[in-house]
Order: structure tokens, then sequence, then C-alpha cells
């Protein structure tokens, strides 16, 4: 304690020398580097529609924003009594479709046959990226196609060999496994992610092959510590991210993947060079029809690279476009989180009035399916 120190001159005249002495080890002790010291990982060359999708979302970013809707994951769209057509829903609200529509890889370690249930989210991000929904051409148009997005609620073992899966860090207690300040690959731990891994390659490859361009949001909302690999610490998720960037990128050669984190704070951000767009999810109060500028500003500075795209990779309210506009704070993109059954942050009012919902889709600053250009086309330079 450094108050008895000062308390009189005596004790400060006897503890004086071993002050000095304290201070001499710790100058001669080595210390963490001030900066962070970049991976050795090579930079992933993406696919042909990969960089038109890129240069197309270059392109219009500051000047319109792409619509989107999160699709449901336990359910495919027919077939089911329990099934929900997202894209239909939007819709029937607006006359018009989401440029953007986007899927889940939450089954893909928890059903029975956990490679069927990926498949079932690959088989509808083909079928959208041909301009189909629900085995229906949405557009007479047949050479535009849907953007395709996919985020990941990984689910793990409650503990170490169980059957039961979550994501949640109070219902398991999985975490990312880290020994000696780097990732300890030699785990039984690391064993299931590098399976996951495995998985998820196979499944991708499917779209890869058709050379799907994919805006892959994994290992969403770290910082916010509700999910395992944000439990995890953020140098163990900073150390999983570029594992996997380099692992399906590099290794697997998944060059349609383009890389969209969405980490929610500054210091859990990766090598910026894993790094081709940064997102932040936006829920806002009920009708809150604002542009989020404050969230909008802070996330362009999350990740220590210039001129990152930024979107708003979920959000419950849709922001007015007018108001994005007006402060400079033009998402690349919004994608709309499904609903839960009847109403949600979609059907209903309670978040987007019906009024509002058509007034963006039909806006001359938001682009819907119909308004894409053909993204096989798109310039590549």
């Amino acid at each position: 304690m450094l108050l008895p120190i000062f308390s009189t001159r005596k004790i400060f005249v006897i503890k004086l020398p071993i002050i000095l002495i304290m201070l001499l080890l710790f100058s001669c002790a080595p210390s963490e580097p001030d900066e962070y010291i970049p991976p050795d990982i090579d930079k992933v060359e993406h696919s042909p529609n990969a960089k038109r999708l890129l240069n197309f979302l270059a392109d219009n970013y500051g000047q319109k924003i792409i619509s989107g809707q999160q699709d449901t994951s336990w359910t495919t769209n027919t077939g089911q009594s329990n099934s929900i057509d997202m894209i239909a829903r939007v819709y029937k609200d607006t006359g018009k479709y989401p440029a953007i529509k986007g899927f889940d890889l939450i089954q893909l370690p928890y059903s029975g046959n956990p490679y069927q249930a990926g498949k079932e989210q690959i088989d509808e991000a083909i079928e959208w990226w041909d301009g189909k929904n629900n085995n229906v051409q949405l557009l007479s148009d047949t050479s535009i196609h849907g953007i395709v997005t996919f985020c990941w609620h990984w689910r793990m073992p409650k503990t170490v060999g169980s059957n039961e899966f979550d994501f949640r860090p109070e219902t398991t207690n999985f975490r990312i496994p880290w020994k000696d300040g780097k990732l300890d690959t030699e785990s039984d731990a690391f064993k299931i992610i590098k399976s996951d891994l495995d998985k998820v390659a196979e499944l991708f490859q499917l779209l890869k092959d058709k050379d799907i361009p994919v805006l892959w949001r994994p290992l969403h909302e770290a910082s916010g510590g509700w999910f395992w690999w944000g439990a995890s610490g953020a140098k163990p998720c900073i150390a999983l991210w570029e594992y996997m960037y380099d692992y399906l990128g590099n290794t697997k050669g998944l060059t349609n993947l383009i890389w969209v984190w969405n980490g929610q704070k500054r210091s859990w951000s990766p090598f910026a060079d894993t790094v081709d767009i940064v997102g932040y999810d936006v829920y806002a109060a009920e009708h809150d029809y604002g542009s989020q500028k404050q969230k909008f500003n802070e996330t362009g500075k999350m990740v220590q690279k210039e001129n990152l795209i930024i979107a708003m990779s979920e959000n419950g309210v849709i922001p007015d476009p007018v108001k994005c506009k007006n402060d400079n704070a033009m998402w690349s993109w919004f994608c709309v989180w499904n609903d839960g059954g009847s109403t949600g942050f979609w059907s209903g009012e309670d978040y987007n009035s019906n009024s509002h919902k058509t007034y963006v889709y039909n806006h001359d600053l938001v682009i819907t399916l119909d308004e894409l250009p053909d993204l096989t086309a798109y310039r590549l330079d």
C-alpha cells in the first residue's frame, strides 16, 4: 500500500530504498509490446464473384442502403406446420423483395444429422442466389442474383463429450482452448472446433463450386459476452477469428467468403487484413427510426483499417434512409432479424409500423432485389 509510505517522514525514509529497488527490477523486466503483432497469415484472394460483390458494395456505399432480411433457420420455408417464410412476409407487406437474405448455421453440430441440417440452409442460399425463394422465380429478370449472408450461432457441447448443445455461456461450459498465450490446438476442445470448421468448409464448398459469394459473419457480438466465444475473452476470440480466416480461406480455399467482423468493440478487433467489412448489430427502441449515427461512427473506428464498408449487420427497427443520408450515416445494408412466429421484429407493428416498412422498401435510397445488377457480370477491377 502507498498510503503508509507518505504518512510520516520516518516511514518514507525507510521505504525509499525498497521502492528504488522495485523500480529497477520492473525497468529490467520484459513487458508486452505496446503494439499488436499481426499473425503470419496470407491475405485471401477473393473469387471473381466475391470481388464483383465487393465492388458493388463499394460503388453504392454512402449513396444507397441495401435491404436485407434474416430468414428462419430452424425450419425450411415449406412442408412443415411451423414454417415461416420471411421473404414472403416482406413482399406481402411492401410489394418488394429484400436484396439480401440472411442464413444461419445454427443447426450444424446440433441435429441428429448435422450435415443435412446445414445443407438445408445451403440449398436455400443457392436458390436465393438464383433469384428464387420457395422454388419460385421471384422476378422476370432471371439475371438478378440475391445476395447471401451467413451468421453462425455456434452450438457447443454443454460439457466436452455431452450430446446436448448450446451457444450460451450459462448453459455450456465450452470455451476457446487457450494455453501459454495462444490457441491450445492439442486440446480436446480444439478438436471439436476443428471438426465443426471442417463441416462448415464442406458446406461452403457447395457455394464455392458455383462461385456464390457469401457475406460471412462468424463470432458475432463477441464483446457482449452472451455467446461462449465472447465469454472466452478478447484475445482467445481474436485468435480464433484469425485461425478461422486462415483455415477456411487459405487452407480450404474458400475464396468466395467476404469476412464481416461484428465484434462490437474495438479492443476485440483482429488483424485488419482478415476483415473485409465491419458490421454492428443495432436493436434500437421500438419505432426509433433514427440513423444511429453514433453507432455508425463508432463502428467505423473499430478496426485499424481505412475505408472499411460499415453495415448494420442485424437490426430490429429499420433506420429512416433520409435520416441516414442527412447524418452521413449510410449503412451499407440493414438486415432485419427474423420473426419468432406470427409477430416479431418484422411482422406486426411492435418495432416497425406497416407504413414505415412500406416507406423504406419503396424509397429511392434503398436497394431491393429488383434493383440489383447482374452480380456475375459486374466490374472486376
